[in-house]
């Protein structure tokens, strides 16, 4: 044996749900026998030296009595978990030359945690690892057994599964064939065809429809029992279908907080308490964890009597809804995980429940309104896109009225279509509520007539510039939901009625 050998594997980490690569560089030289690992590793990283040593003697190999050194380059960026066990072992073994002579497996990407019976166990997190690294120049990745199923849904990487060390010496040798593609198995909500509501909701139900159909922001207010909450569940069943890009995410999402057994994925809705903190919310502590803005991506976050939650909460929603993402700073460093959620709200108009109703006279005093509805500051509520006050009662409304749950469905999915092909290839994006900036102007253009009547309307109202982009984009969706290539007149007129304040009067026009 030579008195000094080097080589490089790759590897990886994360970064909260930011992979990067890490190389893997191995010295095994004459000398004292040690094992030490350079280059910012974690407790559960250096912990892995004593636990592969014994996982490549319990696998029927020869450990090297030798001075090893391993090096997790780029030194200056700490790396976290145990996914880097699975490269180290290998490189080990083929330095010692116990594994056969392979160009290749320099070439490949190894993921896994190794046991102290040479098994390699499955791990958290390999999809976000394997989607964000696609591009990063290796060609083959070696994933544990049990997540086979998340790593061979991307198209571009070739996927090998091993369940023990010993699987290396079949791989070397090329005896072991690449997984088959893999897909995503979508968990689609299942709606009555029928349902019968009571008069007051149907505007509301109109509300949702257009939420779901265009991803825009919605706030809902009523008394006690006018069907708030249910009205948010049904806008979960109304969502569209998910797509492969909102597949994976939701997928590497879920990877993140378990080892997954299958693909199945579903939209989330997320309930969180109104007692809940901030960082739950929205993420962080020490840890710097995602929050409900996160597990709620390509979801829906229902927040229920959103006036009882503290004003610092709500505060802290406003850039994850304006920005679907979220940026959590601490001293342990800076993490920027999704947030593209679907915001509903529900909340009574005041501490009674009733006021601006017309089931009964409300006991409330204006300054006890006030202070209910002071959580509520005027930067969040500019990022409400849809408005809508249920002010009556299913007691005193008359007849119910039957609705046909599926035909409103498929007209969101109709609309959900036609946003894909307007805007993904130039954009990226999905639907219309998730365009910022220029991208409204561009991709929602009005005829001279639509622009005369919109900018009148955005005077009068005195919009700010958000809202102005609200009022476009909410146009649109219901356009879409037509099945309009053009915005029309009363596209806006129907917008403008549910861009108002969600408990003053002029609401009540659309019942």
């Amino acid at each position: 044996m030579e008195t000094c050998k080097l080589t490089k594997f790759l590897g990886a980490s994360l970064e909260g749900i930011q992979p990067f690569p890490v190389s893997v560089e191995i010295n095994i030289k004459r000398g004292i026998p040690r094992f030490l690992i350079t280059g910012l590793p974690s407790p559960a990283i250096k912990e892995s030296s004593d636990r592969i040593r014994i996982a490549i003697e319990n696998s029927g190999f020869e450990y090297s009595l030798q001075n090893i050194l391993v090096h997790l380059a780029p030194a200056g960026r700490k790396k976290e978990g145990t996914y880097l066990d699975l490269p180290i072992a290998a490189g080990i073994l083929y330095l010692t030359e116990q594994l056969p002579s392979s160009e290749k497996l320099e070439q490949f990407l190894f993921l896994g945690e190794v046991g102290l019976d040479g098994t390699v166990k499955p791990l958290k997190g390999i999809l976000p690892i394997l989607f964000g690294l696609e591009s990063k120049g290796f060609t083959a990745a070696v994933v544990p057994f049990e997540n086979r199923k998340e790593a061979s849904i991307l198209e571009k990487i070739p996927i090998y599964a091993i369940s023990h060390l010993k699987d290396l010496v079949s791989l070397a040798k090329g005896k072991i064939q690449p997984e088959p593609k893999g897909s995503i198995r979508i968990k689609s909500e299942v709606l009555p065809w029928k349902s019968e509501f009571h008069k007051s909701q149907l505007p509301a139900i109109r509300a949702i429809q257009i939420a779901s159909a265009g991803f825009h922001h919605c706030l809902l207010s009523g008394p006690p029992g006018a069907g708030k909450t249910m009205l948010a569940k049904l806008a979960h069943g109304f969502l569209p279908k998910i797509r492969e890009k909102e597949g994976i995410e939701l997928l590497g999402i879920r990877s993140l907080q378990e080892n997954l057994s299958d693909t199945e994925v579903e939209r989330p809705f997320r309930s969180p308490h109104h007692t809940t903190s901030d960082i739950s919310l929205v993420g962080g502590s020490s840890s710097l964890k995602m929050g409900e803005v996160s597990l709620a991506g390509n979801g829906i976050l229902f927040l229920d009597e959103l006036s009882e939650f503290h004003s610092r909460n709500l505060q802290a929603l406003r850039e994850p809804m304006e920005e679907g993402k979220i940026t959590i700073s601490r001293i342990n460093g800076s993490i920027t995980y999704p947030a593209s959620f679907l915001f509903i709200g529900a909340t009574n108009p005041c501490p009674c429940g009733y006021y601006q109703t017309l089931i009964k006279e409300c006991n409330c005093s204006v300054s006890n309104v006030r202070n209910y509805q002071s959580s509520f500051s005027g930067p969040f509520l500019d990022r409400i896109e849809i408005f809508y006050h249920i002010g009556f009662s299913g007691l005193s409304d008359g007849e119910k009225v039957s609705i046909n749950l599926k035909s409103i469905r498929d007209s969101i999915q109709s609309a959900s279509d036609i946003q894909y092909r307007r805007l993904f290839r130039e954009t990226g994006k999905l639907y219309n509520g998730r365009l910022r900036g220029e991208e409204v102007e561009r991709m929602i253009p009005l005829s001279k007539e639509c622009e005369t009547y919109f900018w009148r309307a955005v005077g009068l109202q005195k919009f700010s510039i958000r809202k102005v982009a609200h009022f476009r984009k909410v146009a649109r969706t219901i356009a879409d939901l037509e099945g309009s290539e053009e915005v029309l007149l009363r596209n806006l007129e129907e917008a403008l009625v549910f861009l108002n304040s969600g408990w003053f009067p002029e609401n009540r026009a659309v019942t």
